[in-house]
């Protein structure tokens, strides 16, 4: 069994990344397009390091990453947000 297979709930989830030292939610920096950090303010993942897509793209695909993990953490997405 995988690490991943092992996050059956969404408190083993929280728990497998607090383990990686990520604390959800995750947020979008406001600084750097396609940076995506977490609730400490430590980056977590940046999209498109090469440069190749739009920033529009780029911050569209941050915020569906962002969405998904934050999601199976627990966090429920909010109108206009």
């Amino acid at each position: 069994m995988t690490r991943f297979e092992q996050s059956a709930t969404t408190e083993a989830f929280v728990a497998e990344l607090a383990a990686l030292d990520v604390q959800l939610p995750l947020r979008l920096s406001d600084e750097d397009c396609g940076v995506v950090l977490d609730a400490a303010g430590r980056d977590v993942v940046t999209i498109d390091v090469n440069a190749d897509r739009p920033d529009d793209q780029v911050e569209a695909i941050a915020m569906w990453i962002i969405c998904a993990v934050n999601t199976c953490g627990g966090f429920r997405a909010e109108h206009g947000q």
